[in-house]
């Protein structure tokens, strides 16, 4: 029986999502530097790196599962 080892579309959109939201997170922090502000980095970089790890994961999702699909198959 073969597997299904390509990501669905939805996937890979909500991925492309979710890093888009991660890297506009540094928006407001160029923002606030610009405006004189000295913003910390601290307390933006957990947001930018919880959308862009789980979204860099689901938009590769599928050559990810293939991967794993063949590294467990020579085991």
């Amino acid at each position: 029986m073969k597997r299904n080892t390509t990501a669905n579309p939805t996937t890979r959109r909500i991925g492309r999502v979710l890093i888009l939201a991660g890297v506009a997170v540094w928006l407001p922090f160029f923002a606030l530097e610009i405006a004189g502000s000295d913003p910390n980095v601290a307390y933006f970089l957990p947001f930018h790196l919880s959308g862009v790890i789980p979204g860099a994961v689901l938009s590769r999702w599928g050559q990810i599962k293939r991967l794993l699909v063949r590294r467990s198959a020579n085991l």
